[in-house]
């Protein structure tokens, strides 16, 4: 089992998770100023010749409100985080991940870590990314779904043990429509709604009616109108077209909903969501959130450190609203944290904050949510063990919480980090050559003659901010 510590605290496997330990006054923390913003770009160089088969590789430069300048890399369509790394899935239907890669799990075919977004290899047409414990997986245009990283229970699914620097494919998926990564298993929810998960199969993660790991995907029993699906610790669970979720794995808790009926279950037992619908759910350490379609969100499981946000710090065996969030339409929960996007543009958090990760510039627990600073425009939201992430209208992505791997991808390990930061290399840049019979341009800005002639490479932020250049074919 892969083994990891912060520091000197209690370290923790995948099946012998024991809670957290906090590295005290390890690291002063850095009074951070207010997120800069994005003012201009230049793109370099401005003119430039080649000949019809050469390359030229074009920079796109942000200026920032605080003065700063930095290379900004491909626009980014939505983002992953997982326990100690992030991944974002690029518009242009690549990947990059960023943190640590002691097994692979950054899938650029080494086991470097990086502080900033760097490619995963061969990934050129993914449409959605998650990311687990210590692995990864992309959901491929075709249905197709590939993993890398750790494999030790088989969350690769692709039939073996064996972790992978780069991503394998999931043995038999072809008609997937979305995947989750957890902390040990994977899932992939299939077009005609059913569900399928591999890799660690402790207290019933699999749902397949058995204890049995498999390295190669089964199918969640009882499961057929499935329309999203979330993986957790020992938990999973499904939202159902009707607005029923279903979970199944451990129990000790009350992860699963239902009241505490049992210790675990291998098979889907309905939450007790009562006239309640849900119309989105997300597993963290110990808990389950749903976020209901009149915009509040309930939560249940392990309440200790104010997870459950209902001014409380107990246990939860059934479902209990979050106080005060009637307009959310995201969630995403974490270790022992939870966030919410709301309809505002604005993210609240709640739970623990040991490591900054309620991002309100405080640095005490809160058991109902408070205003994540700085946070405003933002489109989308994930969150990891004690970090989370937030992407904007504009293209910025900004993260906040445990940075000791370098999973807010600032460039460098700041420890922790509250409120939030900029990614490098965000906001990103589209690239365009306006006439691609003469040279066309990839994500990166790297242009090919294909013909005599002119063009204009132009590169785009969301937000509309532009520069461009002249490229001369000769």
């Amino acid at each position: 089992m892969l083994q990891k510590s912060y520091c000197n605290r209690t370290t923790w496997t995948l099946r012998a998770r024991v809670a957290l330990v906090l590295c005290a006054a390890l690291v002063a923390e850095v009074v951070i100023a207010a997120t800069p913003k994005l003012e201009s770009i230049a793109v370099t160089p401005a003119a430039s010749s080649i000949a019809v088969g050469q390359k030229q590789i074009f920079t796109a430069t942000g200026t920032f409100s605080d003065g700063t300048r930095h290379a900004l890399g491909p626009d980014i369509a939505n983002i992953a985080a997982g326990d100690e790394d992030t991944c974002a899935l690029l518009s242009s239907g690549g990947v990059e991940c960023w943190g640590p890669n002691t097994v692979g799990q950054l899938g650029d075919g080494n086991t470097a870590p990086s502080p900033v977004p760097h490619r995963v290899s061969r990934m050129v047409t993914a449409e959605a990314v998650t990311v687990g414990y210590a692995h990864s997986c992309a959901l491929i245009t075709t249905g197709a779904v590939k993993c890398w990283g750790f494999n030790a229970n088989g969350e690769l699914g692709n039939g073996s043990n064996t972790n992978s620097e780069l991503p394998v494919s999931v043995s038999g998926i072809t008609t997937a429509t979305a995947v989750a990564g957890g902390f040990g298993d994977s899932c992939a929810l299939l077009a005609n709604g059913k569900v399928q998960c591999w890799g660690g199969n402790f207290q019933g993660t699999l749902g397949n009616g058995t204890n049995t790991d498999s390295n190669t995907p089964v199918f969640v029993t009882g499961v057929s109108t499935a329309v999203a699906i979330a993986t957790g610790f020992d938990e999973a669970c499904a939202l159902l077209a009707s607005g029923v979720v279903k979970c199944w794995g451990a129990n000790g808790v009350g992860q699963l909903g239902d009241g505490g009926a049992e210790l675990s279950s291998n098979t889907p037992v309905t939450v007790l969501l009562g006239k309640g619908r849900a119309s989105a759910i997300s597993t963290g350490g110990l808990g389950v959130c749903a976020l209901l379609t009149d915009g509040t969100i309930q939560c249940w499981g392990y309440g200790a450190d104010g997870e459950m946000g209902n001014g409380t710090n107990e246990t939860a065996f059934v479902p209990t609203p979050v106080s005060g969030i009637s307009t959310a339409v995201a969630i995403a929960a974490g270790l022992n944290h939870v966030c919410a996007l709301l309809r505002s543009g604005e993210v609240k958090c709640w739970g623990s904050d040991q490591f900054g990760q309620l991002g309100d510039g405080g640095s005490g627990m809160s058991n109902v949510p408070v205003l994540v600073s700085e946070i405003k425009g933002a489109t989308k939201l994930t969150s990891g063990s004690s970090h989370s992430c937030a992407l904007f209208s504009g293209g910025l992505m900004t993260c906040w919480g445990a940075d000791s791997s370098a999973q807010l991808g600032i460039g460098y390990k700041n420890f922790k980090s509250n409120p939030p930061l900029n990614v490098i290399g965000t906001p990103g840049v589209v690239w365009n050559s306006s006439n691609p019979t003469k040279a066309t341009i990839t994500d990166r800005g790297v242009a090919t003659g294909r013909a005599v002639g002119n063009t204009t490479i132009t590169a785009t932020t969301a937000g509309l901010i532009n520069d461009n250049a002249v490229l001369t074919v000769k």
